[in-house]
């Protein structure tokens, strides 16, 4: 997009860095940029950002637990689930962490969300987060029930169980959660969340 912008230049790639070095642009990645606070017409969105740095991938885990207002914690660092190899980066604006899922998971649940008019970013639906959290953060222990598990993972991670009942669909959760079969853990936890939901 700078190239395009600066095609009119003898030199594009040599006026970003100057552009660059003048404290205009930031410089994130390689190939990646942000105007400096003071040329920016709006904030950035980190979860723009987070799309944009590594991909194909949508905001989950604790940064959409925290988005929809299922956890009390304002994470850090931003989290993402993507197709390709996990990856972390540390930036000049914060921490981005990329977790793989496989192809048979990755796809569904995937809504866009508008963070300014006409610009948007990918994230994980309300009840796909809760699957990718449990996914990729469940406890390998020993539970005798659905209940305890189901209990444990509640009090454990302070999941606010009024706005999860708020915010998601039962039957969206029923359906996505036959694709994640693999895990008895999960199964239990969806059917006991499911048990309290509207249809």
């Amino acid at each position: 997009m700078l190239l395009g912008i600066l095609s009119s230049y003898a030199d594009p790639r040599k006026k970003i860095n100057t552009l660059t070095q003048k404290g205009v642009l930031k410089h994130i990645k390689q190939g990646v940029y942000l105007l400096t606070e003071d040329a920016q017409l709006r904030p950035y969105s980190k979860e723009i950002l987070a799309n944009l740095l590594y991909g194909p991938s949508y905001i989950s885990l604790e940064t959409a637990l925290s988005f929809y207002g299922f956890i009390p914690e304002r994470p850090t660092t931003t989290t993402s689930v993507c197709l390709g190899r996990g990856k972390s980066f540390s930036t000049i604006v914060g921490d981005f962490e990329y977790y793989h899922l496989k192809d048979s998971l990755y796809h569904h649940g995937v809504r866009l969300r508008e963070t300014f008019p006409n610009t948007f970013f990918q994230m994980a639906s309300p009840e796909k987060v809760l699957l990718d959290f449990l996914y990729f953060r469940e406890k390998k222990g020993e539970f005798k029930n659905p209940i305890e598990y189901f209990n444990y993972i509640v009090e454990s991670y302070r999941l606010d169980l009024k706005s999860i009942k708020a915010t998601i669909s039962k039957i969206n959760l029923q359906k996505l959660g036959t694709l994640y079969t693999s895990s008895v853990y999960i199964n239990w936890f969806t059917s006991e969340l499911s048990k309290s939901l509207r249809a």
